[in-house]
């Protein structure tokens, strides 16, 4: 049963989308970050003010485990540091320790800066250590701040230029002059 669960997440793994991310130093091996909103393409544009959803899949490796991990998560945007809240911590609501040789997949909800300049595009830096203060994950992505007003104009343009995006225009053009 162990190992029907182990190739299920491997294969979610390899199905799933992941944001390009550029790994800082982890001493477990980090494969994929998931940000709620994202794509493949950079960068990946976080809206002021919103929580994000942001999953990350990684094994522990041969390596060694951990029983706590606590994160540290900051928004550099023009050498301007923003601490931004990560909820919850992974230990709060998944069963410690991290074991090695396990595949371990983890969701938390980051909370975007208000303070943050809009179309600014900076780097989202993601540090999770363990008990003894060991970096045990750490990446960065490329994003780029937006409002909500940017983000509703963007996703509508998406709608218009992804698949069936003939249709869709000729549905936007008679709703608009209807």
């Amino acid at each position: 049963m162990y190992l029907v669960c182990v190739l299920l997440q491997a294969i979610f793994v390899a199905v799933s989308a992941s944001v390009l991310f550029q790994d800082c130093g982890s001493a477990y091996d980090l494969r994929t970050v998931n940000i709620e909103g994202c794509t493949m393409r950079p960068p990946c544009y976080v809206t002021v003010g919103e929580d994000v959803k942001v999953n990350l899949q990684f094994s522990a490796g041969g390596y060694f485990m951990s029983r706590n991990l606590d994160q540290n998560v900051v928004i550099d945007i023009n050498h301007l540091y923003l601490p931004t809240n990560v909820t919850p911590e992974r230990c709060e609501i998944e069963n410690c320790p991290v074991e090695m040789g396990a595949f371990t997949s983890f969701t938390s909800i980051m909370s975007v800066p208000t303070r943050v300049q809009l179309n600014q595009r900076g780097f989202l830096r993601w540090r999770i250590r363990n008990e003894e203060g060991r970096l045990v994950l750490c990446y960065t992505v490329l994003v780029q701040t937006q409002s909500p007003l940017q983000k509703l104009i963007r996703r509508n343009l998406l709608n218009l230029t992804g698949p069936n995006a003939e249709l869709k225009q000729s549905n936007f053009t008679t709703d608009v002059f209807i």
